[in-house]
């Protein structure tokens, strides 16, 4: 049985993104307009498809661009991340990035996306933070800040979320170190893999090189 608290949707409310193709040296703003075209491409992939599951391919597209998976996978396994060999880096990365994923597709449709607010951006030494506030469906209103450090030179990636002021990846990482100390990393892993099963299998496999911070 799964843990009290391993939920990996947990406070997943909210969905992040940033990518841009734009030259020259990268001012906060465009890490705000980065994020708000890649959370408009992904809202309008689910109206056209009418479900975020029968969009989900061209979501994780999407995604794969967005977020920066080898860094919030290595922030979420924490200290366990240095005992682990390359292989086990990459299924990880894998592993993490598919659950993520899903969690937050099943998520996409609890917001109001007429009510997105984009409310501005901080430059933190190499990276922004992009302050948003969504308001789900039944009217409830959640901030939810974009961390992103810079990947390529003109590209923003995000690297973690806060959602309601809950750092996601802490969240993660507490809970997969309650299971790894109660139990062993295999078993961690062999818990992500049932998740990512009952989401609706392994899928395509991802890339595990999408940035370093």
């Amino acid at each position: 049985m799964r843990p009290r608290g391993f939920t990996l949707g947990l406070a997943i409310t909210m969905m992040s993104a940033v990518l841009g193709a734009l030259g020259g040296p990268v001012a906060a703003g465009e890490a705000t307009d980065q994020i708000r075209s890649h959370i408009d491409q992904m809202y309008r992939l689910v109206a056209q498809t009418g479900s975020a599951s029968e969009g989900q391919e061209a979501v994780r597209k999407v995604g794969d661009l967005m977020f920066n998976w080898l860094a919030m996978a290595q922030g979420a396994l924490g200290q366990h991340w240095g005992e682990r060999t390359p292989a086990e880096r990459a299924e990880f990365v894998r592993l993490f990035g598919d659950v993520f994923e899903r969690a937050y597709l099943s998520k996409i449709q609890l917001a109001d996306a007429q009510r997105f607010a984009y409310l501005g951006d901080t430059i933190e030494g190499d990276h922004t933070v992009v302050r948003t506030q969504i308001t789900t469906n039944n009217g409830t209103v959640i901030p939810v800040n974009y961390r992103a450090g810079m990947a390529d030179g003109r590209t923003w990636r995000v690297y973690d979320l806060d959602v309601g002021g809950v750092s996601l990846v802490n969240n993660y990482r507490a809970q997969f170190n309650s299971i790894i100390a109660r139990s062993s990393y295999p078993e961690l892993v062999n818990r992500l893999k049932a998740l990512r099963g009952q989401r609706g299998g392994a899928g395509a496999q991802r890339s595990n090189s999408s940035g370093t911070d």
